[in-house]
């Protein structure tokens, strides 16, 4: 029986979406799969950080992108793969306030709510049917410890 999640060891030709690009691990895996060949577009709601990350690495594309809207995330689906999806998602989107239980802030916590855990699940559903119908793909989340391990600071954070 086939495995269901082989390892993509070959880049070449790739496609590969990654939301939260601007910068941090999602910058530098952008950049890591690009050198390796893989046809990447990245996605942050930094426009001047994409417009960057295009300019040095040349055949990329970039899509602005606020991962806490549905909508915006499946538009940005449908018009980069039309019909279908990338050969991988990576989501490495996430909004980090140090929050102490003193000081909580219900909208902050909802804030790191809808960017960090919706926000992913809103680009999975962009791109799993599509996935699934083709009987392959990839999704991959960055997460932080921080959800296994409560840290200083980290009231609204840790849970997402």
């Amino acid at each position: 029986m086939p495995s269901m999640n082989p390892p993509l060891l070959d880049w070449r030709g790739r496609s590969v979406w990654i939301v939260g690009a601007s910068s941090g691990i999602g910058r530098a895996t952008a950049s890591a799969l690009h050198a390796q060949g893989a046809m990447v577009t990245v996605s942050a709601r930094s426009a001047q950080a994409l417009q960057d990350f295009v300019r040095d690495h040349p055949g990329s594309s970039a899509q602005v992108l606020d991962s806490s809207d549905a909508q915006a995330v499946a538009q940005v689906a449908q018009q980069c793969w039309p019909g279908g999806a990338p050969d991988m998602l990576l989501y490495c989107a996430g909004h980090y306030q140090p929050m102490r239980a003193q000081a909580m802030d219900l909208g902050e916590m909802r804030l790191h709510w809808e960017i960090n855990y919706q926000g992913a699940l809103h680009a999975i559903d962009a791109v799993l049917t599509a996935m699934r119908a083709r009987g392959t793909g990839h999704i991959s989340l960055v997460a932080s410890v921080a959800g296994y391990r409560g840290l200083p600071n980290s009231l609204a954070y840790g849970p997402t």
